[in-house]
């Protein structure tokens, strides 16, 4: 299951699944480096970056906003 990191909040991650199901996912089960509106994806235990993901949610969100103040 992919979550979105929303935010972080003293020791969690306040991370976003199925749309919009909210959860708060201690940091230690995190993978270092990761930020916020990072893709993330539980393996063995913790959730590590889905670099390729994460590049294609941004790249789309940058498309969708290009125009906007135009």
């Amino acid at each position: 299951m992919n979550g979105i990191i929303d935010r972080f909040e003293g020791d969690y991650a306040v991370v976003e699944f199925d749309g919009r199901q909210m959860k708060d996912i201690p940091k230690s089960k995190i993978a270092i480096g990761a930020k916020a509106g990072d893709v993330i994806v539980l393996v063995d235990g913790k959730y590590q970056v889905d670099q390729v993901e994460t590049q294609r949610r941004k790249a789309e969100i940058t498309k969708l906003t290009e125009n906007m103040w135009e």
